[in-house]
């Protein structure tokens, strides 16, 4: 008896601090970002009996303990905060009231700034006199694949004047390469992230967090895994030697791709072209599924492209290959280093012709775009430099890579179905080369979500687009 009672004591506790702390929903979103795939998630569908949404609070909640910090950059004015808060219909639907969801990942959730300086936030307080409310449904982490149902829910049972759908950073996140061992060499020679969890471990843990008292043990765990990582990524920065891969190590800078490159005989390059084209045609094919489920249902939807921080090191959660063609292997990596140096030394109109020369015989490796474009910054053209860099997020593998080709496809399927389309990206572009402030430097401090200013611009530019469409005038 005692032991039961010590029991429904604990639960009990477990209960009343995930009630103030949430912090349940925090691990649940902490593990289903630690998954892991290689293939595409196309898009669910299934919310017939679906009444329940998560949207992000606008209470805050707790902040983190410490800064917030990535690859090893303090972010001004970040939290991260991440309160939610789980709704259904009778929580929300008010009559004269317009209702515009939010639908996308991280950076339409606004991570990792208050809810204040986020778009969504911020369309709340200028549109208010208009009577239109923002729901924020956006989850970090998510692919297309997985908002597709967010958007049936939200036409099904909220009645939306209006859905704006801000995806596409995430369509990598969970992927990696299968690499195979290294003949002669043990298996073991670069082993997985040590944070990172096989599924059945992450399905356990997550039917074991329905005991609120587990969940927070479960999420104690969490948090050292990833106080545990950070360190890891410390100290392989103050070393000047280190012989295994840390992602998120380097935010800017060529210096730890030139370091760490992508073992060919782990990983065939050549695979990532097929394998990425894959991910793009899903991609696309779950925005057309989103776009008709709210044009099915006579709601009207607007699209963003993803605007991003094209001085993105290319190595930023990946090991990148320094070559792809096998025939000009041993030119294109002589190439790298030599152009490595001349960023270095400040040599850089001839480290640009060096990396023009090793473009010529193999277009694809994302660390030449990126030396080019060092070189070409360092010479003090922006424009161009801005253009090289673009080129080489375009090419990285894996997670935030394929920019140019993701704003494609959104900008493509807005003019081909007829729904309105704020160009973020060249809306952040436009912003810096009237202030001659280049690579969205004010507009995104870390990997690709943008800072409260860039939150303003994206407002500035829905808050007539909105008006119009909910009132069915024509866009301004």
């Amino acid at each position: 008896m005692y032991v039961a009672i010590l029991l429904v004591a604990l639960e009990a506790t477990g209960w009343l601090g995930d009630y103030i702390y949430n912090y349940r929903q925090r691990l649940l979103a902490a593990l289903a970002m630690m998954r892991l795939s290689t293939q595409p998630i196309p898009a669910l569908s299934d919310t017939s009996n679906d009444l329940e949404l998560t949207l992000r609070d606008p209470a805050d909640g707790p902040g983190a303990a410490e800064p917030y910090r990535i690859g090893g950059v303090e972010i001004a004015g970040a939290g991260p905060w991440l309160a939610t808060r789980n709704v259904v219909p009778d929580d929300v639907v008010r009559q004269g009231e317009h209702r515009v969801f939010i639908i996308g990942g991280s950076a339409a959730y606004g991570f990792p700034y208050r809810y204040s300086d986020t778009f969504p936030g911020m369309l709340n307080r200028m549109l208010a006199p208009q009577r239109v409310r923002t729901l924020n449904a956006s989850q970090v982490g998510w692919t297309s694949g997985e908002l597709a149902p967010l958007v049936d829910q939200a036409v099904t049972f909220y009645k939306p004047a209006a859905i704006v759908i801000f995806a596409g950073n995430n369509e990598w996140f969970h992927w990696q390469p299968l690499l195979k061992p290294i003949p002669g060499q043990a298996h073991s020679a670069d082993p997985p992230p040590r944070e990172e969890l096989s599924q059945a471990s992450i399905n356990i843990l997550r039917t074991l967090a329905h005991s609120r008292a587990l969940a927070v043990l479960e999420y104690g765990l969490v948090q050292w895994r990833v106080a545990n990582r950070q360190a890891r990524q410390d100290e392989a920065r103050r070393s000047p030697v280190t012989d295994r891969f840390e992602s998120h190590h380097e935010l800017i800078g060529s210096g730890y791709a030139v370091a760490m490159p992508l073992d060919q005989q782990r990983y065939d390059a050549n695979q990532w072209l097929a394998v990425r084209q894959e991910y793009l045609d899903t991609f696309q094919a779950n925005l057309e599924q989103m776009v008709a489920s709210a044009q099915n249902a006579d709601v009207p939807i607007v699209l963003l492209t993803v605007p991003y921080n094209p001085r993105l090191s290319p190595a930023w959660k990946h090991r990148q290959p320094h070559w792809f063609d096998p025939e000009h292997r041993e030119q294109v990596t002589a190439a790298i280093t030599n152009a490595a140096r001349a960023v270095t030394d400040g040599r850089f109109e001839e480290g640009l012709a060096t990396t023009d020369s090793a473009l010529q015989l193999d277009p694809h490796p994302a660390l030449l775009h990126y030396l080019k474009a060092e070189c070409l910054e360092g010479l003090g053209r922006h424009l161009e430099a801005e253009v090289a860099y673009s080129q080489s997020r375009e090419w990285t593998m894996g997670n935030l890579g394929s920019r140019l080709s993701t704003n494609r496809i959104i900008r493509a399927l807005a003019e081909r179905v007829g729904v309105p389309l704020i160009d973020v990206q060249e809306l952040f572009q436009d912003y810096g080369a009237r202030r001659q402030s280049y690579y969205n430097l004010d507009l995104i401090h870390d990997d690709c979500h943008p800072t409260p200013l860039g939150h303003q611009l994206i407002a500035e530019a829905l808050v007539p687009v909105l008006q119009a469409v909910i009132t069915g005038s024509s866009i301004p």
